[in-house]
């Protein structure tokens, strides 16, 4: 008796979130402008411009310039693993090849 109750009741959960994700994007597909508040939250949930002032190219410029992989500075430092100075231009420790970040 008590499986069929905790059954019933897990599957009544399931259900009821199943209809507020389907109706959460039901209402972010919304054109009609009624609810913009929920259309942004999903927009920044699942990767969209958080920000209605920012177009799609600056958020791809922006984007693109954080994952160069060239450092805006130069340096000269000693690795981590063996010692042996590095500069800013190696990805990888000449001598222990190490990866460099």
């Amino acid at each position: 008796m008590m499986n069929i109750i905790a059954t019933s009741i897990v599957l009544v959960l399931a259900a009821g979130l199943v209809a507020a994700m389907i109706f959460l994007i039901r209402l972010s597909t919304d054109d009609s402008g009624r609810h913009p508040e929920i259309k942004q939250f999903v927009e920044a949930l699942f990767g969209g411009t958080s920000s209605p002032l920012q177009s799609p190219a600056q958020a791809q410029s922006e984007s693109a310039a954080a994952l160069s992989t060239e450092p805006s500075e130069d340096f000269d430092e000693t690795c981590p693993a063996c010692g042996d100075p590095v500069m800013h231009r190696h990805r990888e420790c000449p001598s222990c090849g190490l990866r460099l970040m």
